[in-house]
C-alpha cells in the first residue's frame, strides 16, 4: 500500500472514532463444503482479472460473486483434501499431520488444542451455526469443550437429507440436546442460526463460524424458492450439486441483507471452499479422479474470498495471487483482533487486504497439502501430499511415487516431468526446494497430543520420502 493510501486510511479510522462509531471488528467465516473453484461463477469468469478464469459452467452464484466485487479474490488459496481436517487446521492454524486429522472418518480433534474462538474470547463473542464433523460424529458436548459458546447444525459429515436430519444445539449456559427428523432444510436452518446468533451478541463484537452442510452430498432438489434452475431429484448429479450451490448463495444473500447495514460494514468476512468438488459434480476440463480426496488441485485449490473494512475501497475487486491457506484465516482474525497467535503454520492475510498485489509472503513461501490414514500419530498405512510454489509443485505418496507438475504451463497437472528425465534446470532446482521445504516442515517442529517425545523421529522413520528410490 502507498503511503498516501495509508494515510487515507488512518484518516478515515479518525473520522470515524470522531463520530463515535468506533469499528467493532467483527468477524464472519462461510465455509462451503466441498465447494470446488469449477463451482464458484466468479472463478469462472474471464472479463475481471486479466487472464481467463478456471470454472467449467458454474451456476449462478450472485451473492457470492458480490463479495468478491467488494473484497479480494484469492486464487491460489488451498485446504485439505477432506472436510473434518480443513476444519481442524482452519479453527486451529496447524496443518493436519501435527493435530493427528488426516482423514473425515472418526476424526476427534483433541479439546487440549488451542482453537480460534479460545484465542478470541477476551475480544469477541462467538457461535457455530452449521456442521462440525470434528468431533467423532457423535460428541455433543464437542464444539463447547472446544471454547465456542453455542452451537446448533449436524454434528457429522453429512446428513441422511438436507430435509429430515439430526440437529444438536448446545451452548455454555444450558445442556446439549439432539433432534433426529429435523425437517427445516439444513442450508436454510443454517441462515437462521446464523442470524440468530448475531441479533443475540447486540453491540458487541463477535466471531461467527457459519459451516454449510452444502453442497456436500446427498444431492437434492432444493426448495424452488431458492433456485432459479428446473430440476428435480432424479436430476443428474451435476445439475443438483449445482442446485445445491445456488441454494447455498441465496441463504448468503438472506444473511447478508439480514446484517444491519452498519455492521456488515464492521464486518471481516471469509467465505472458502473445505475441498473441491466431489467426484460426480466435476465437468471437463476438471477430471473426476482429480478431484474432492486428492491432493491434485482439483481436490485442494478452493474458492477463497474475503470481504473487510480492512480492505481499501480503490482495491475492491481485486484479486490476489499469492498462495494462501485456509488455516490462515486464524492468523488473520487474531491479527486484527490484537491477540497473540499461537499457531505456528498460519500467516496473516492482512498484508495483502491492504495490498492483494504484494507477493507471496516469505514467511510461507510455498502452499502444503495432505491426507494421510490412520487419523492420530504416526506411521501411518498410506500418506499422500503436495507442495507448491509460485510455478512448480511436487506430489509425494507413500514414500515410493513423485510428481512434479508445471503449474504455470500445466494447470490441469497432466504432464508429470519427473516421467522424463533429466529435468530442465528451472525444474530440477524447483524439485530440490519443494523436496527440502516439505521435509523441513515435518521435521522442524515437535508434535502435541502426547506426541512431543520422539515424535520427529518417530515420524521421519516410518514417513519421510527415500529421494533415491523416488527418482
Amino acid at each position: 500500500m502507498s503511503i498516501l493510501r495509508s494515510l487515507s486510511m488512518l484518516a478515515l479510522v479518525a473520522f470515524t472514532m470522531a463520530q463515535g462509531t468506533e469499528a467493532r471488528d467483527n468477524f464472519l467465516v462461510i465455509l462451503a463444503d466441498d465447494l470446488g473453484v469449477d463451482a464458484v461463477g466468479v472463478y469462472s469468469r474471464d472479463d475481471l482479472y486479466g487472464h481467463p478464469g478456471e470454472g467449467a459452467s458454474p451456476g449462478p452464484t450472485p451473492w457470492i460473486d458480490q463479495l468478491a466485487a467488494n473484497g479480494i479474490l484469492f486464487r491460489n488459496a488451498y485446504s485439505s483434501p477432506t472436510c473434518a481436517p480443513t476444519r481442524a487446521s482452519t479453527l486451529t492454524g496447524r496443518f493436519p499431520f501435527r493435530i493427528g486429522i488426516g482423514e473425515p472418518e472418526g476424526a476427534q480433534l483433541s479439546i487440549e488444542e488451542t482453537l480460534l474462538p479460545e484465542v478470541l474470547a477476551s475480544t469477541h463473542r462467538n457461535g457455530v451455526a452449521g456442521k462440525w464433523h470434528i468431533g467423532n460424529n457423535s460428541d455433543i458436548d464437542h464444539p463447547i469443550d472446544s471454547g465456542f459458546d453455542a452451537y446448533a447444525g449436524p454434528l457429522s459429515g453429512s446428513v441422511p437429507s438436507y430435509f429430515s436430519w439430526p440437529k444438536t444445539t448446545n451452548s455454555s449456559t444450558s445442556a446439549g440436546s439432539t433432534q433426529s427428523g429435523f425437517a427445516t432444510y439444513v442450508t436454510t436452518d443454517n441462515v437462521n442460526e446464523a442470524i440468530d446468533l448475531i441479533n443475540g451478541f447486540g453491540d458487541e463484537p463477535w466471531f461467527v463460524w457459519l459451516a454449510f452442510t452444502a453442497p456436500h452430498t446427498p444431492f437434492h432438489a432444493p426448495p424452488a424458492a431458492l433456485i432459479s434452475a428446473d430440476v428435480n431429484d432424479q436430476s443428474p448429479a451435476e445439475d443438483l450439486y449445482r442446485a445445491a450451490v445456488e441454494a447455498m448463495d441465496t441463504e448468503i444473500g438472506r444473511l447478508l441483507q439480514a446484517i444491519p447495514a452498519a455492521v456488515l460494514a464492521d464486518t471481516t468476512i471469509f467465505f472458502v471452499g473445505d475441498n473441491g468438488s466431489p467426484r460426480r459434480a466435476v465437468v471437463p476440463p476438471f477430471v473426476a479422479s482429480r478431484a474432492k480426496g486428492t491432493v491434485y488441485e482439483g481436490g485442494v485449490n478452493v474458492p477463497f474470498i474475503v470481504q473487510s473494512p480492512w480492505i481499501d475501497p480503490a482495491d475492491e475487486g481485486s484479486e490476489s495471487l499469492a498462495l494462501v491457506h485456509t488455516l490462515d484465516i486464524f492468523a488473520t482474525l487474531t491479527e486484527i483482533a490484537g491477540q497473540p497467535n499461537p499457531a505456528e503454520d498460519s500467516v496473516s492475510l492482512l498484508p495483502y487486504l491492504q495490498d492483494p498485489t504484494l507477493p507471496t509472503r516469505s514467511s510461507r513461501p510455498y502452499a502444503y497439502a495432505e491426507r494421510f490414514s490412520p487419523n492420530g500419530e504416526p506411521p501411518y498405512d498410506t500418506v499422500e501430499r503436495a507442495i507448491r510454489g509460485e510455478r512448480f509443485k511436487l506430489i509425494w505418496r507413500d514414500g515410493v511415487d513423485e510428481e512434479l507438475f508445471d503449474l504455470s504451463l500445466d494447470p490441469f497437472e497432466a504432464v508429470n516431468l519427473l516421467l522424463s528425465l533429466p529435468l530442465e534446470p528451472d525444474a530440477e532446482t524447483a524439485f530440490n526446494a519443494l523436496s527440502a521445504a516439505m521435509e523441513t516442515l515435518h521435521t522442524s517442529s515437535i508434535f502435541r497430543n502426547g506426541f512431543e517425545s520422539g515424535g520427529v523421529d518417530a515420524w521421519s522413520a516410518a514417513n519421510e520420502p527415500d529421494r533415491t528410490d523416488a527418482r
